[in-house]
Order: C-alpha cells, then sequence, then structure tokens
C-alpha cells in the first residue's frame, strides 16, 4: 500500500465523525515534526462515504 491509501487526520471532530459511523483509526500518533496528534485512517469506500457525508453536514450547519 501507498500513502495514498491513507488519510492523516488532524482534526479531532473528524476523527470523532468516523468513530461515529464506525471508522477506525489504525493508529494514533504525533507528528516527529510538528509535534501534531493524527489519527490514521485507511481509505477505503466505507471511509469515503462517511468522509463526504462530514463535509455534507458541515456545509448544512454553516
Amino acid at each position: 500500500m501507498a500513502n495514498k491509501d491513507y488519510f492523516f487526520c488532524y482534526n479531532k471532530k473528524v476523527s470523532d465523525w468516523m468513530k461515529t459511523k464506525n471508522i477506525r483509526h489504525i493508529t494514533v500518533a504525533q507528528d516527529p515534526k510538528t509535534k501534531k496528534i493524527f489519527s490514521l485512517f485507511e481509505i477505503n469506500e466505507s471511509f469515503k462515504k462517511a468522509l463526504e457525508e462530514y463535509k455534507l453536514s458541515k456545509c448544512k450547519s454553516d
């Protein structure tokens, strides 16, 4: 698998959304350069669908 197969999520709201959609992260880690915490997700059809739903819900709340 290449990097394009993974989503590095630095946004806690998005990470929490994925959890509500039963999309589990691979790991939670700290970026060695920026020291920011991220959740790592595998990009698959379920992930893509949940991310699209998040984007749509975000548009409605703006």
